[in-house]
């Protein structure tokens, strides 16, 4: 009578691990796909979030708030380059600008895989939104583009849409306007 141990020959171990590697081989530039959409969406929700904070923190604390790009955390940039991250504060002179005082209501830092966050003619693009007390921004009116790194298909871009009392609104996706 014989003995038979349990477990596995290697030409079973081989045959797996071949199918494993072929089933990743084709799962993995989906899975790409996947994150790079996943990103875009998150830096469209995390901007539209910002802008509807920065309008109903000015309507609740009945003070001008601002939203302004910004490349560090401590200062307002000159540039519209909002794929750097951006500032959201109480702004008490109601420049756009962040001053001494001014009470920083929420940072955001550069996004990760951003190509771009801009309009179809960057070079218009504003720079900063200011909120009134009574929550209204006047001529606002800015689209943002946003746009994952890489070469992808135009079905991974978001479009927010800033109207010009400074609502801010998702389009669906393969929506390349605000029109």
């Amino acid at each position: 009578m014989r003995l038979r141990h349990a477990g596995f020959t290697l030409v079973e171990l081989m045959v797996t691990v071949t199918v494993s590697v072929i089933l990743i081989a084709i799962a993995a530039p989906s899975f790409g796909t996947l994150l790079l959409k996943r990103s875009v969406q998150v830096a469209a929700d995390k901007l539209v979030s910002d802008l509807r904070l920065a309008r109903s923190e000015a309507i609740k604390l009945s003070r001008t708030v601002s939203v302004c790009s910004a490349t560090t955390p401590a200062a307002c940039s000159a540039g519209a380059s909002w794929k750097d991250g951006w500032i959201v504060f109480v702004d008490a002179d109601g420049d756009g600008s962040l001053d001494e005082g001014d009470q920083v209501l929420r940072v955001q830092d550069a996004l990760p895989s951003i190509a771009t966050m801009a309009s179809a003619s960057p070079g218009s693009d504003r720079s900063f939104f200011v909120y009134q007390p009574t929550g209204m921004a006047r001529g606002a009116t800015q689209t943002f583009i946003i746009t994952p790194t890489g070469d992808v298909a135009s079905s991974l871009t978001r479009v927010v849409c800033v109207s010009m009392q400074g609502r801010a609104a998702l389009r669906a996706l393969g929506t390349l306007s605000c029109a």
